[in-house]
């Protein structure tokens, strides 16, 4: 291997290791909000639109509601208007502020024009060329950086031998930047209906270089003419702030011991062109997204015996709502002193696993009100939705109930 090679490696271990100590986890009174490129840097172009821009959009709709609803939590931008900083500068920022959080904000493009979807990633090897092409394709700006030999150490980013230095990586912080990794991409899906792309791992410099839990979102893809025209809608970024915002809150609840309550998702936001495919909050990997099959059948059991239901659809319909809570592979009886600080307990099997919801609500800004409540006990609690017992996206069913 060529000697400079060895040097960089080198120069990267004796960087990182005193890094590895600045992070205590516990209290999250500062975080880094990363607008992904800006100024000369585009990003990705799309028909309509440039990445910079809805990058910075979100960051600044999403540091807005932090500092609104979180006192306890300082925000700090790597930009906030549209000025190009260096990749080496955005991850100084960070570890110069002494945060506990970094979010780095970006949007996808392939070549492939039907590519589409929300994926959210931690640092880590690629497991697939896709997510090394992704890493590469983010790494590739400090090729328009003056002077990128010198400040990267001599990292070549379309060099495969220069990804060796990714295999020192501390993983100290790759445990947290999974939780909260996949509490964002669970959020961001489950309330745009985007395609889930999963949690995934890959070779960021910047995520590599910052010193405490971190996690680089790709919002979709611009490249897609249909994703890139909901992407660039003011309402789609009010709702991925809204998204990420929950997921921090859920993530510093778990880390604090709190309960701070998450804000309700605006009922005024349009769904991407009625898209109705099964959120990701349904699959139960609480580190790594895991990919199910749509279920042909839905087996619904509540052992509690109630009314006649009433019909409170357009058609007919009994529509309600229910906050999932809960999954098991094993059934589980719904008396179970687990389930005592939840009220009007049910379960469904699907998809080979049992799982249990609270309520049983006719009007969707009491089933809002319950998720709150059950949110304070489970912090991944979310809302679904049943028509006649079957099994429906929350949205349909919202388009469903009677005006």
């Amino acid at each position: 291997m060529n000697m400079k090679y060895w040097v960089l490696l080198f120069a990267l271990l004796t960087f990182f290791i005193p890094l590895s100590h600045a992070q205590q986890h516990g209290k999250i009174k500062k975080i880094v909000i990363d607008a992904g490129h800006g100024g000369s840097d585009p990003g990705c172009i799309g028909k309509k639109s440039k990445e910079k821009d809805v990058n910075l959009s979100v960051a600044l709709k999403l540091g807005k509601l932090i500092t609104e609803n979180c006192k306890d939590v300082q925000v700090v931008y790597t930009r906030k208007t549209d000025v190009a900083v260096k990749l080496y500068e955005r991850a100084q920022i960070a570890n110069n502020q002494h945060a506990d959080l970094f979010i780095s904000i970006h949007c996808n493009a392939a070549e492939n024009k039907n590519a589409k979807g929300i994926e959210t990633f931690v640092m880590g090897l690629s497991k697939s060329d896709a997510n090394m092409d992704v890493a590469k394709k983010e790494n590739a700006v400090i090729l328009k950086e003056n002077n990128f030999e010198n400040n990267y150490d001599g990292f070549d980013p379309n060099s495969p031998e220069s990804y060796i230095v990714f295999s020192i990586y501390s993983s100290a912080y790759l445990k947290y930047s999974a939780m909260l990794a996949a509490k964002v991409q669970r959020n961001l899906v489950m309330n745009t209906q985007l395609t889930d792309r999963n949690v995934q791992q890959a070779e960021f410099w910047v995520l590599y270089k910052v010193a405490m839990p971190s996690i680089l979102v790709e919002l979709g893809f611009l490249s897609n003419a249909q994703e890139e025209s909901y992407l660039i809608k003011p309402a789609t970024q009010d709702l991925m702030a809204v998204s990420i915002y929950n997921a921090f809150v859920e993530y510093k609840n778990q880390m604090e011991g709190t309960n701070k309550p998450t804000l309700p998702v605006t009922t005024a936001v349009e769904r991407f062109a009625g898209k109705t495919e099964e959120p990701a909050s349904d699959r139960i990997s609480e580190t790594k997204a895991v990919k199910e099959s749509k279920p042909e059948k839905t087996e619904i059991t509540t052992e509690i015996k109630t009314d006649t239901p009433v019909a409170n659809g357009k058609n007919g319909e009994v529509i309600r709502f229910r906050v999932q809570f809960a999954t098991s592979s094993k059934d589980i009886a719904l008396t179970d002193s687990r389930f005592e600080k939840v009220k009007t307990v049910k379960k469904y099997h699907e998809n080979n696993l049992w799982k249990f919801t609270s309520g049983d609500e006719a009007i969707y800004e009491d089933a809002l009100a319950l998720l709150k409540i059950v949110k304070a006990t489970y912090p991944d609690a979310f809302l679904i939705a049943f028509s006649n017992d079957k099994k429906i996206p929350v949205s349909e069913a919202r388009d469903l109930l009677k005006k």
